[in-house]
């Protein structure tokens, strides 16, 4: 998996943030822990819950998420999200995030 460099995250969980990033990548269990990640359709935001991330299917390289936020909940993954909704809107004009965060 992928992390975007500037991660967006929730204000309860920032002072974790190598312990959270460290059970991410070795697969850990988090119950609370939501990670929002670019879509690879025409969807903006995928919002899911950290154990999906022990399927095999993400182990693949090319199925890795670009994980861009990671929040405590899913109510506050939805508040993350309209976040960076806002910072891409007033950096580019527009909603188009995946060249926000792959550039």
């Amino acid at each position: 998996m992928r992390f975007y460099k500037k991660l967006y995250m929730s204000p309860s969980i920032v002072d974790k943030r190598n312990r959270i990033l460290w059970k991410l990548r070795t697969g850990r269990p988090q119950p609370t822990i939501y990670y929002i990640a670019l879509a690879k359709n025409n969807d903006l935001f995928e919002i899911c819950h950290s154990a999906m991330l022990k399927q095999r299917y993400f182990r693949k390289k090319e199925n890795a998420p670009y994980i861009v936020g990671i929040a405590n909940g899913y109510s506050a993954a939805i508040d993350l999200v309209s976040e960076m909704l806002l910072d891409v809107w007033r950096a580019t004009n527009s909603y188009n995030v995946k060249a926000y965060f792959n550039k």
